[in-house]
């Protein structure tokens, strides 16, 4: 079971995980989210569950995580900024999750645009889903799934070469109030800095990127393309260098 008041006792945030929605077992975070709009639900309201058994991921993917051992929750923001801005919520939270895992002591590599990385497998995946009305990006759901306290054996033998979790990598096993708190103290000041501070967001990011400057396989729609990484772009998006030209891609990934 997680204790939401040991999460809070660990906040040193003024506004995110202020309120938090706890469920022992739920569908999807981010569907919830979008739900307890229509109940009053303030800006930086968590979602969290024990027990996730129908997550969200990127595509239409279904995200599997192990009841009561790793984090999947989803938070709920109302940022009133414009929608360009939208690309750049899964680079924050990517980063958020990456600086407060350097307070255990583990330093996990992002991977575009949401994969969380730690020895080479997946150890966690950002959803992000936005809504805008008029010329505002008005509602903004922050979807994570992080990979804590898991074995190998918890793991479905499709995803055992290519998942792992923060115990399998540091054989240490981990609060999960307390880093589900540090993830929502270092986002909160990355939202806070948009649009402002979007140059150090991008510095920070690029610095923890795993393949910056390497040669990737970029899936984009039916396309699948060799190119070099070379930095984020406008609007977060992805820039590559292919056949010595410089591309923008908003969408896609990296395989």
């Amino acid at each position: 079971m997680l204790f939401t008041n040991l999460v809070q006792a660990n906040l040193k945030t003024r506004v995110l995980g202020q309120q938090i929605e706890y469920y022992t077992r739920l569908e999807s975070t981010n569907s919830e989210a979008w739900e307890i709009i229509d109940e009053g639900a303030q800006s930086g309201a968590l979602v969290v569950t024990d027990n996730q058994f129908s997550g969200k991921g990127r595509a239409n993917r279904k995200w599997s995580a192990s009841p009561d051992k790793s984090l999947t929750f989803s938070l709920l923001l109302f940022p009133d900024l414009d929608p360009n801005l939208s690309g750049w919520f899964p680079i924050i939270s990517g980063l958020s999750v990456q600086k407060a895992l350097l307070n255990f002591d583990t330093d996990v590599r992002l991977k575009w645009p949401n994969d969380l990385i730690l020895d080479g497998k997946k150890v966690g995946g950002i959803l992000c889903e936005s809504k805008v009305k008029g010329n505002k990006l008005k509602q903004v759901v922050i979807g994570i799934g992080l990979n804590v306290n898991e074995t190998m054996d918890d793991f479905d033998g499709s995803l055992q070469s290519t998942a792992t979790s923060l115990h399998m990598s540091t054989d240490k096993f981990y609060q999960r109030e307390r880093v589900l708190a540090e993830i929502l103290n270092a986002l909160e000041p990355l939202f806070d800095g948009l649009p402002g501070n979007i140059e150090t967001i991008q510095s920070h990011w690029e610095a923890a990127c795993g393949h910056l400057n390497e040669t990737v396989q970029f899936h984009h729609g039916n396309e699948i393309v060799n190119g070099i990484f070379k930095s984020l772009g406008e609007a977060g998006s992805a820039l590559l260098e292919i056949d010595g030209q410089e591309n923008r891609f908003y969408s896609g990934e990296i395989s």
